[in-house]
Parts: structure tokens; sequence; C-alpha cells
């Protein structure tokens, strides 16, 4: 125990009596009491103000006692004042009747709960308690009045004088009277309603969203769970679930910028909340996606009615400053009619057919029905197997070589993510890939391709001495580069594989970019200051991103293979790979060419001087092992780089060039050396 104890204790001098009249029992009391507050006051923090309210209960406790039990008829009038200046001091404190009556209260209690203290002792207990809280309050008293327990703590809520609710932390034992031989009630209460109203802040903080104040993901899941319960009890019970993606929501964020776009959501969340019975939820996942849970269902059309209300209701114009907007909305339903186990499936069919929606025209709703998909009959199935193909280890990864055009070396792979599933076998990508995307998973699914791409490259920079500087890239979807938490996800990513950040390449649609410029850029920026390489992939798809191209803070461009493939027969696509190649150069960013599969384009690629090239001319995808072979080679394509370099190549006629030079050569596909 601290020396300093008695220091800590000097400024709660009280002037107490002498303890001559006072019986063993009640000095046992005090002395328990000095206890609890050593051992409080031990530490190397002096006593708050609730530790002196504490003591100054604990000896209004002693005082009453000592007045109740004392076996002389009367106290001294400086005992009478002592006792009395004690109560007033103390925290809310009074005697009540066995029957609840209020027989003595002081000033803090009072103040507490707005009445003076004549007013108070015309009421009762029950009179001033919460009507939620009193019934469980009067079985408790009786269990103390009949002694069944000695005493009894609780936080609940008393009506104030002005009518509103206020908290107080109770603590209620019993003290029986010698003289009278009686039994009374002592209340210690303490004000707690700002603590109480601070805790309910944080709960409504975390369950619902900051913006528009709907319920978050988190309640939604939540009553979600509990409908399905529900559904299990009660095979009558029957709801829906939708999911309401704003169209061209973008467009408002661009066009009037982001605080005009929030007004928006919070205009359209209180609209949309009109809509609905008392009974329904609407949440905001996040951006412009909305679900909503509908309960009760009194027969199949009843959802589809609120849906049909719920779109009227989004097409009124919506009045933002000086403009008025019209914005529409795509909509999802599944119910729980079907076979749902997890609240997640419904949410995820929900979604599926929200993009149905999308895809058939914007502005309407679809009714998830497996069988209309267009990936097959079985789409639930598939996506309820992939929400847990990360977990059951059924990924797998596939390199592609990326070569320097002008050395022919293996300079980089490409992380290709591939889908081995127990029943199925290989999964091609364009069946899962936008099935995670329109799920979610693929969120997941990104992250374990991040983390699995860098480890093993590491592997390789280690045991392969000529590769030290081998890099890979790894491409990120839409949904992954717009997480709040992409940031710190890299970093951690980047310090447990302990991967040189410089030989990471992370890979962007262009179409992700462009989808929100500032927001792209901002990221993309952080990336840059990891030393990671950024590269915009399919590049050329969306020209009006030349223009914002020197904003971009990127290393790389990857030129889409559809201009790759064409180049020999479309003028035009020639031209814009030209273009591309020059703009490029003039802003220092290297460019690879992807699909390259023919000589005749590997010819006139390097003949523009692009800097690398993948395709299925070097190699396809190939797994671990065929990765690792190709690593145990140097300059595997030097011999079809110094071949090409021999040969005249015009503009005009590549592919004559190319011929030409062929016919001097024994056997062509030697010209192509690929192991």
């Amino acid at each position: 125990m601290s020396t300093n104890i008695p220091s800590k204790l000097s400024h709660l001098r009280l002037a107490l009596p002498k303890p001559q009249g006072y019986s063993r029992g009640y000095l046992a009391i005090m002395c328990v009491a000095g206890i609890i507050l050593l051992n409080q006051f031990a530490g190397l923090v002096a006593p708050t103000r609730t530790d002196v309210v504490l003591l100054i209960g604990l000896f209004t406790l002693c005082c009453l006692a000592y007045r109740m039990n004392s076996t002389s008829p009367t106290l001294s009038d400086d005992q009478n004042r002592l006792f009395r200046r004690v109560f007033e001091q103390a925290a809310g404190m009074a005697l009540v009747s066995p029957s609840g009556q209020w027989l003595t209260v002081n000033r803090s209690l009072c103040e507490a709960l707005g009445y003076s203290e004549e007013e108070l002792l015309t009421k009762s207990f029950s009179d001033v308690a919460h009507p939620d809280d009193a019934a469980a309050s009067r079985i408790q008293l009786e269990k103390l009045v009949a002694g069944d327990i000695t005493s009894f703590q609780a936080e609940q809520r008393f009506t104030h004088k002005l009518g509103h609710h206020v908290w107080l932390s109770v603590n209620i034992s019993v003290l029986n009277d010698a003289r009278s031989n009686s039994l009374q009630l002592v209340f210690q209460c303490q004000d707690i309603t700002s603590r109480k109203m601070e805790e309910e802040r944080l709960v409504h903080d975390v369950f619902h969203d900051a913006l528009t104040g709907l319920p978050n993901r988190a309640l939604f899941m939540d009553r979600l769970r509990r409908a399905l319960e529900r559904t299990r009890r009660r095979k009558d019970h029957v709801f829906a679930v939708l999911f309401l993606d704003l169209d061209s929501f973008k467009a408002i964020n661009d066009n009037l910028g982001h605080i005009m776009g929030d007004q928006l959501l919070i205009q359209l969340s209180r609209r949309l909340t009109a809509c609905l019975r008392t009974t329904d939820t609407i949440a905001r996942l996040g951006g412009d996606e909305f679900t909503i849970l509908l309960e009760d269902l009194s027969d199949d059309h009843e959802a589809s009615r609120i849906v049909e209300r719920l779109q009227k209701e989004l097409e009124r114009p919506c009045k933002l400053g000086t403009c008025e907007v019209v914005i529409t909305g795509s909509i999802g339903l599944t119910s729980s009619k079907l076979p749902y186990e997890r609240a997640e499936e419904m949410v995820r069919d929900a979604d599926l057919a929200m993009y149905r929606a999308k895809s058939s025209g914007k502005a309407r709703y679809q009714t998830f029905e497996p069988e209309r998909y267009g990936r097959g009959p079985d789409v639930a199935d598939l996506a309820r197997d992939l929400d847990n193909a990360v977990a059951r280890q059924e990924l797998l990864l596939q390199y592609q070589p990326i070569v320097s055009l002008e050395t022919g070396k293996l300079c980089a792979y490409e992380a290709l993510v591939r889908w081995d599933h127990p029943q199925r076998g290989l999964i091609s990508p364009s069946d899962f890939i936008p099935l995670a995307e329109d799920t979610g998973s693929i969120i997941d699914i990104g992250n374990w391709v991040l983390r699995e791409a860098c480890l093993q490259v590491k592997r390789w920079q280690e045991r392969f001495p000529l590769h030290r500087s081998l890099a890979v890239s790894v491409n990120l979807s839409s949904k992954q580069f717009m997480q709040p938490e992409l940031i710190d996800r890299v970093i951690d990513i980047l310090q447990t594989t302990r991967i040189d950040p410089h030989t990471l390449k992370l890979e962007i649609t262009e179409s992700a970019v462009m989808e929100n410029i500032g927001t792209s850029t901002v990221l993309l920026q952080q990336l840059r200051a990891l030393g990671i390489e950024l590269a915009i992939d399919d590049f050329g798809t969306g020209y009006s991103s030349l223009s914002y191209l020197h904003r971009l803070p990127i290393n790389l461009l990857k030129i889409d293979k559809s201009f790759v493939r064409d180049m020999a027969d479309k003028r035009e696509h020639a031209e814009i790979v030209k273009t591309i190649l020059t703009l490029a150069r003039s802003l220092g960013i290297r460019v690879v060419a992807e699909g390259v599969e023919t000589l005749e384009q590997l010819a006139e690629l390097r003949r523009l001087h692009c800097d690398s090239g993948q395709g299925f001319l070097f190699s396809k995808p190939v797994d671990l092992e065929a990765a690792e072979g190709l690593l145990r080679f140097n300059n595997q394509w030097q011999a079809t780089i110094a071949s090409l370099a021999s040969y005249p190549v015009t503009r005009e006629s590549p592919l004559d060039a190319m011929t030409h030079s062929l016919k001097s050569t024994a056997d062509p596909r030697a010209l192509l050396r690929v192991v």
C-alpha cells in the first residue's frame, strides 16, 4: 500500500464526532468503509469527485445507522446539525418507507428530479419512477422488505418534473430503527443522465449511417437475421429484401459537386423512409446503395406494390440549391419464400437482381429468379460456393510473362486468379469474376490474390539471383480500388510479405479510374507514395481519359488487346496505338502491349518503340511449376527479338516484310524460343 495515503486524504478532513456512543457493529461498518476507500486511493491518482461522494455517502449511512440504533432517545444539537450537513452534502439520498413514500430527501436528489423538497415528500417512489422500470423496482423493494435480499443496485429512469426522463444510479439498502422497531429504506442516487446519453449516442453511431441517419449494414444485417429466425419458427411469416442503387448518381457528383450529392442522398433517404411502413427497415450500405427489409407481407404482390411506390417517389424532382434534379433507381427484390439459410445470401441475390434490372435499362426492378440469369440456372449455388472459395483454399494463381520488347528478357509476371471448383473443376474467370463483382466477394478474392502474389514473387526473388528485380502485376477491381481501407490493406501486405514496393505493380482499369477522377487521383498518389508502381489497364477503351493522363500519377499504360489484335487490319487502331505510345513517351510513362499473339504484331510494336508486351506469342498464363521453369533460363525470348531487329519493316506492309524475312529461315518456329 502506498505510503502517501495520508497526504491523499488530507483534503477530506471532516469534523467527525467521537465514537463513544457507536456500537461495535457500526464501528465495524466504518472500518470496512475505510478499508474500501484506502484501497481505492492506494494508486497514484488523486481521489475523484465520485470518491469523495462515496466517502460522504458511507459516512451518512453510518450516521443514519447510529441515529436509528442509538440507545439515546435523542441526539444532541451538534450531532443533529452534523448529520443534516453530511446528509445534504451527499449525492442524492433519501429515506423511504416500505410502502415507497419519500420520508426524507436531500437537495441533490431534489435537483436531479426537478422538485422542491416539499413537492417530492408528497409523492411516492412509484410516482416518479419510469413506467417501464417501476415494476421491476417494485419487485426488488418487496424482496428487501421481506428480508430476501440485503441491498439492491440498479441504473434506471425517473420522470423529471418537466416531463423528460433522467437516469439515476440507485443503491437501496435496509435500516431498522431500534427506537420504533420499524424498517426504513435508504436510497443513494447519482445522476448518470449525461453518461447514458453519451452511451446511447455511441451505440447509435455504431449502427447508423453518419450522413443520412439511416441504419447501416451492421444493423440491417442484424434485423435481417432476426427476420430469418422468425420465418423458421413461423412458416406464415413472409418478408422480402430490396437492393436499391441510384442510376447515374456519379453524374450528380461530377456536375454539382459532392456536397450537393450528399444533400440529394439525405433528401432521398427521408422520402424513401416516408414510403415505407413502420415495421420496415431501410439502410444505407454506402455510396448510393440502399437495402430495404419489408416485414410481414400479406401476399406475393405487396412487395411489388411497395417497390412501385418507391420508384414513383424517386421520379419526383429534388431541389438542390437553385437546381431541380430528377434521378431514378434500379431495384432488385428477393423473397424469404426461397430456401435461404443466411442473411448474406438474401442481400447477395437482391444485389444480383438489381444488376439485372440496371443492365435491362435502369429505372426498373427485377425479382430474383436464378433460372433467368445468363450465367446459368445454378447461379445461386455458384455464388454461394464462391463466398467460401477463399476459406476453402480453392483459388489458385497462374502467371503470364511480361517481356521487354527491347531485350527479350522476362521483366515481370501478371498474377491471374483461377477457381478450382471441387465439383466443376477449373472455372473460367469470365464466369466467376463478374459474379464476384456482383456479390461483393471480389474484395476478399482481391485481397487474397494480392497477398499470395507478393509472397510468391518474394520467394522467387530470393531463390533466383538473376531475377532479384522480378516484378509482379496484380489487378485491382473497381470495388476493391474504392474500398476505404485499401491503403491500410496494402501497407499490411507490404510489411508482412517484405516485398520491395518497387517490384509490385497494381493495375487499375481505365473505367475504374475515370468513374471518379478526383478521388482516384488521391488514391493513386497515396499508393505511389508507398513506392508501388501503378498501371492503367485496358487503356484506350475510354478516349476521354487521354485528356486526364497528365494528371494521373502512373508509371505504366497497358494498351487494350483489341487495338493490338487489329493493328494490321484496321488503320485507325494502328493510329490509336501510335498516339498512345507517343503521348506516353512525352509524359515519361512506359507502355505494355496486351494480347501480342503474332510475329507481325511484335514487329510493329517494336517499330513503334513499345516497351513491353504480353500475350500468347510469348506464353499463355502458366501454373506455378511452369512459371519457375521460365525463371531458370535467362533471356528466354532474346533470340526472337534479335532476329526481328535484323529485318526491315515498313509501316505500309509489316506483314510482307515479316513474310520475306521468314522465307530465309529453315524453321520459322525456331525464331520464337519458348521454354
